[in-house]
């Protein structure tokens, strides 16, 4: 496989100019594919065109993007297509006197037809007409399983759209959106929409979007951006303290994220604090002029249908299987909606077999749709054709009660969804209040309670990275304990583990800063006199008196935890 000819920004420059400038012969440019393959035969080529044409070549990629910049609009080659731009290209730049070939629908045989056809002296007037043009239409629906979609042009002309321009990972039907706008390249009545390469700049830090969430574990669940933008959601993301992450999220679910950004790092995402009223940053879009891949409005059930989901992708945990921290299984887990799976089973399998049903009709009404439009050409008798209309109506009928009695099921599904996530959250609260029962308020006790909270909220492959270090306990640390009710005491204590991994430090709810001698800015950090830094951390927000967690840290990483105090007390 030979390189491309155009790769860095410097060839795109000086090929933009060779396009845009006067030649005495035509210019042929052929894309590489996003894997760096050629489609064309280029050495056929170079054979026939030598001395006729100049043939280059182009990397699909920084240099495709870079060349669409310094061209006019439509003009620039990508994904392994080719065009042949005419000598006099920069005089009159319009991209119909420069028809793109696609690889598939076009061959070597095409492009040499172009240039041969731009040789002679043409004007502008006498360019011919290009077989392929840009349009746009709105989605009518989807046939054959979604892989082809019926498009009204803007001009009132119905074509079909297929995924042919599109990478495998984004399937027809999850770029398109019914009832959505489309645009694409219009070859004959077929339009081929184009895709898009996922921009992240507008999910900028603290913007609220929507994630689609393709794999849920019991500490982890993959959401996507963009079938290309996968993120991962641990416990501490998601709004749960303990137990799974299975108990709040569901594969298919579209779900409200917060973005976070720190500097050039990945981009992060965070379901902890997102405001259900905040205005959200429109998801990404698959494909030029589509509509957002994802909604809120959009059954989670379609985006689960829709989504390129890895290969593999695991389904969600039942509450009922999980086990509690000591590893029994608990029998209050089958005590929770025990029929909720089988009927959320049931529903879903309701919703596929209407799903079908629809699908089958709207063939149907496609086919006589086709049936009457050729009829018209050969004259059928009038009664026939009143026929085929009234037939057409009824399916038409059918289809609006199918959908009628589709969007029951998806209500009652969601439903169903609801009660299995507030029956796994109460499962997770009664085995939190059993645990929390025994916790003996001694040092002994609360060492245990704080080792045990350790190993639930930090995954196996975690513990290398925040293991829970040597610490111990301040003189005032057990009495301070005293006032807290169970819930107070559940915060301080996995206050206590962030505290002793570190972990604290890339929490911004713990609010870590060094405890200073006073409230000035300038007053000087509280140091004991064996070296010791004291560390204040948050364990409640948005509360009266909200406490504060205080601790030492020694010489060489050793934790000694000093007092749970309010708000107000400064006192190491």
């Amino acid at each position: 496989m030979s390189p491309a000819d155009v790769r860095t920004a410097a060839e795109v420059e000086a090929l933009a100019a060779r396009v845009l400038g006067r030649r005495d012969r035509p210019l042929v440019l052929v894309s590489t594919d996003a894997e760096g393959l050629f489609h064309f035969d280029l050495s056929r080529l170079r054979t026939e065109l030598d001395g006729i044409a100049d043939v280059v070549t182009i990397e699909t990629g920084s240099a495709s993007r870079d060349l669409e910049h310094l061209l006019p609009p439509k003009t620039h080659v990508f994904g392994g297509a080719g065009r042949s731009y005419p000598p006099d290209f920069g005089d009159a730049p319009e991209w119909a006197r420069s028809p793109l070939r696609f690889p598939g629908h076009a061959d070597a045989d095409d492009l040499i037809d172009d240039a041969m056809g731009q040789t002679g002296r043409r004007t502008v007037e006498s360019a011919p007409t290009a077989s392929i043009r840009r349009a746009s239409g709105i989605v009518q629906g989807f046939v054959a399983d979604g892989t082809v979609a019926i498009v009204r042009l803007d001009d009132g002309t119905t074509v079909t759209a297929t995924g042919a321009l599109l990478p495998p990972e984004i399937p027809l039907i999850a770029a398109l959106v019914e009832g959505g706008p489309v645009s694409g390249i219009l070859d004959e009545l077929e339009l081929h929409p184009e895709p898009l390469a996922p921009d992240l700049l507008a999910l900028v830090d603290g913007a609220h979007t929507l994630a689609l969430v393709v794999k849920v574990t019991d500490l982890r669940a993959t959401v996507q951006l963009h079938p290309r933008v996968s993120v991962v959601l641990r416990r501490r993301d998601v709004d749960i303290d303990e137990g799974p992450v299975s108990d709040v999220l569901h594969v298919g679910d579209v779900i409200r994220v917060r973005v976070r950004r720190d500097g050039d790092a990945e981009i992060g995402l965070s379901c902890v604090d997102v405001d259900p009223d905040a205005a959200l940053t429109p998801p990404l879009a698959l494909v030029a002029g589509g509509a957002p891949w994802l909604s809120e409005g959009r059954s989670s059930a379609a985006s689960a249908r829709d989504a390129a989901a890895p290969a593999g992708s695991d389904a969600p945990v039942p509450a009922s299987e999980t086990s509690g921290p000591s590893g029994s299984s608990g029998s209050s887990g089958s005590s929770v909606s025990p029929g909720s799976s089988g009927e959320d089973l049931a529903t879903r399998h309701d919703l596929n077999a209407l799903s079908s049903e629809v699908a089958a009709a709207r063939r149907d009404i496609l086919a006589l749709t086709n049936l009457v439009a050729r009829g018209g050409r050969s004259a059928p008798e009038a009664s026939e054709l009143e026929q085929l209309r009234a037939e057409n109506d009824q399916l038409r009928a059918s289809l609006a009660d199918e959908r009628a009695e589709r969007a029951k099921v998806e209500a009652r599904l969601a439903d169903a969804s609801q009660d299995r996530r507030e029956a796994g959250r109460a499962l997770r609260d009664a085995r939190r209040a059993a645990e929390r029962a025994h916790v003996d308020p001694t040092a002994d006790g609360i060492r245990i309670e704080i080792e045990r909270t350790w190993g639930n909220r930090t995954a196996p492959g975690e513990r290398e990275r925040w293991p829970l270090r040597e610490f111990s306990f301040g003189p005032a640390f057990i009495d301070s304990l005293d006032a807290l009710d169970e819930n107070q005491l559940s915060k301080a204590v996995r206050a206590c583990v962030d505290a002793i991994t570190g972990r604290d430090r890339e929490i911004p709810a713990r609010e870590l800063h060094r405890l200073r001698s006073g409230e000035g800015g300038d007053d000087p950090y509280v140091v004991r006199s064996d070296g010791a830094r004291c560390w204040r951390s948050s364990i409640e927000q948005n509360a009266p008196g909200a406490r504060r967690l205080h601790y030492w840290e020694l010489a060489g990483g050793v934790i000694e935890l000093s007092r749970v105090v309010h708000h107000d007390d400064t006192r190491p």
